[in-house]
């Protein structure tokens, strides 16, 4: 009898041991995946609130400096199409910007401040109507930013390393696949599009 009673109060505890360990469990799950979360929206806010920081801070910069880039003719809009390396273009670069189908970017007018964490492109530049007219003051800016911490060292980054990184679509052949990843990354919230419209100084007048 005595022994029937020890059995019954082992079996009792063993039950106890398991329902604590599964609600031990169930709760560090549960929290651990709150604190996943709250991880992962921080870092999307701080990526967030750095890419618009970058994009106000390049947008500045060419309201600064459109329309004084040099003497004769003024600039076509198309001509600020190019990305945020602080180098002039190299050889690779070009060769880069020539696979994006973006052979304009060779008349980079100048190279844009990199900033440290962040890569950014402008990726379409054209007048207030959607043309390309070099004697137009109205420029219509189509950013994009991508927050990499690599994105400062321009022999350490191309949207192909992005892509392998990422897996994001299929081997880069030509521009619209570029255009893919670009739409991808947005898509994903890794990449963020910026749309500004600046009046640029004539001083070709």
């Amino acid at each position: 009898m005595t022994r029937s009673r020890l059995l019954s109060r082992q079996g009792f505890t063993l039950i106890e041991l398991l329902v604590a360990s599964g609600v031990f469990l169930i709760g560090f799950v549960a929290v651990f995946g709150l604190f996943l979360a709250g991880v992962r929206f921080r870092k999307l806010s701080d990526d967030t609130a750095r890419s618009a920081l970058a994009a106000s801070s390049l947008i500045n910069e060419i309201r600064i400096d459109a329309g004084r880039e040099g003497l004769g003719a003024p600039h076509a809009p198309e001509d600020y199409v190019g990305d945020g390396f602080a180098k002039p273009p190299s050889p690779w670069s070009l060769a880069e910007n020539a696979a994006l189908g973006d052979p304009a970017s060779a008349l980079q007018l100048y190279p844009y401040a990199a900033q440290p964490g962040v890569w950014y492109r402008v990726l379409e530049s054209t007048d207030f109507v959607g043309g390309d007219d070099a004697a137009t003051t109205a420029l219509r800016l189509r950013l994009l930013v991508l927050p990499w911490s690599q994105a400062e060292e321009p022999d350490g980054f191309t949207l192909d390393r992005v892509n392998r990184a990422l897996g994001l679509v299929g081997a880069r052949t030509n521009d619209p696949v570029a255009n893919l990843l670009i739409a991808e990354l947005i898509k994903r919230g890794l990449a963020f599009e910026y749309h500004a419209t600046i009046i640029r100084h004539p001083s070709w007048r």
